[in-house]
């Protein structure tokens, strides 16, 4: 792409919790010179950001006193066109996607900018594929969606195990098991507002695992083996079930639908394996605890889903409300840890990937402030233009931008244990 826009990266939502971080990210992060700029609707709250983020970090005031402010509204087409011809790359933190983020991404694919995100609303994305694809391909547009917690560490990790396994094995994957197995984190207003408007949408899907839970298959112990899990069709497991390799009960885990979605589309594009699927589930203490995660999110999900319990939740100070998110402080004591066990047809892998921060802000933020940049400054020949999950558009190169900032990918022919984390039971390692 030419260097003759105006900025490399434009922040769309830069007021919003998420939006103000990333521009904080971009400031402290980006190579010398590069042009960032802060989009949205309020002039006034844009200025405030960039006053606030200067007063704070007073070594890189005069880089974020030279950002410039744009101001549009998501459902101006002709504005957004204006506007994102300017710019190299899109950075939209403004959810839910599925209503402010459509003709952001037309006006992107129209003018020849690419995008990013960090949305976990996976029908919307494919939605936007069946629509723009085509004519980003022709364009040669890069729009990158799900770029944060959902869903890097699973699209990523499951990319960096094909990876693995094609080049130095000369074999496919056939099926990767994924478990969060350990994880403290906060949550904004701004996400549970797009995980509301998520669920009304994925009614249906939420809907089968719920009455998996109450299948009496779902809760299970063991397997008929290793081997038989590779050569049959085993891989489905039972929401409740117990993992020999971790030994621990295994439970619901709330990204699972969007990232197992989004993995299944990333392994058919790239080709990991015929038939290659990816399931995902949560470690718990015991099955006592393991049902309680189960029904306690599925409880909190439906006080969420209704007006009144939802204000009630805001005035009890239960959940946050829109615009409002943990501290700093609680982001850094945040972590995860992803354990990655991958089936190919003669033998197993093993991966990890984990995070020492908060995992929807900390990491995320990293996510999306290096797949901003790398858009912005690494492209070559081996990206892939269009609307696909991130490992397709540009994964060897993100996965080492992500690698170089700390963040654990790792694979080998053993588990492997969580960088940062003192145990994959416990609590982040003391410094």
């Amino acid at each position: 792409m030419s260097d003759a826009r105006k900025y490399d990266i434009l922040v769309w939502g830069a007021t919003s919790f998420t939006g103000t971080r990333l521009v904080e990210y971009l400031a402290l992060n980006s190579p010398p010179g590069t042009r960032v700029a802060l989009g949205g609707r309020n002039k006034s709250k844009l200025e405030g950001v960039k006053r606030d983020l200067a007063a704070k970090h007073a070594d890189v005031a005069i880089d974020i006193g030279t950002m410039d402010i744009v101001i549009g509204d998501s459902a101006d087409l002709v504005r957004l066109r204006e506007i994102v011809a300017q710019t190299k790359v899109v950075a939209s933190t403004v959810g839910p996607y599925t209503v402010y983020g459509s003709e952001l991404v037309r006006a992107c694919v129209a003018e020849g900018a690419d995008y990013c995100d960090i949305t976990g609303e996976f029908p919307w994305v494919k939605q936007m594929h069946r629509e723009l694809n085509d004519e980003a391909v022709r364009n040669n547009v890069h729009i990158a969606s799900m770029c944060g917690f959902d869903c890097i560490p699973a699209d990523l990790g499951c990319f960096m195990l094909a990876q693995y396994a094609r080049d130095e094995l000369n074999q496919p994957l056939q099926h990767v098991k994924g478990s969060i197995v350990g994880v403290r984190g906060g949550v904004s207003g701004g996400t549970l507002t797009t995980l509301i408007n998520q669920i009304s949408v994925e009614k249906k899907l939420l809907w089968r695992k719920l009455k998996s839970m109450l299948r009496p298959n779902s809760v299970a112990r063991g397997s008929a083996g290793r081997e038989a899990r590779v050569s049959g069709k085993n891989f489905q497991r039972g929401v409740i079930h117990y993992d020999e390799t971790l030994q621990r009960w295994q439970t619901f885990w709330i990204m699972s639908m969007v990232n197992s979605q989004t993995v299944g589309w990333a392994g058919r594009t790239l080709n990991y394996g015929p038939g290659f699927s990816y399931g995902e589930s949560m470690s718990a203490r015991n099955l006592v605890h393991a049902i309680g995660i189960a029904v306690g999110l599925f409880y909190g999900l439906l006080l969420m889903m209704f007006g009144l319990t939802r204000n009630i939740l805001y005035s009890l100070k239960i959940v946050p409300r829109p615009g409002e998110g943990p501290s700093e402080e609680f982001t850094r004591r945040g972590f995860f840890s992803l354990h990655l066990e991958a089936f190919t047809p003669s033998g197993v892998l093993y991966g990890k990937v984990s995070g020492t921060s908060d995992p929807g802000y900390g990491e995320t933020i990293t996510y999306m402030g290096e797949s901003a940049l790398c858009l912005a400054f690494d492209r070559d020949g081996t990206f892939r233009p269009g609307v696909y999950p991130p490992s397709v558009i540009m994964g060897t190169a993100l996965l080492s931008r992500l690698r170089n900032k700390g963040c654990q990918f790792d694979l080998g022919r053993a588990p492997i244990p969580a960088v940062g984390v003192a145990s994959d039971e416990g609590s982040k390692k003391k410094q």
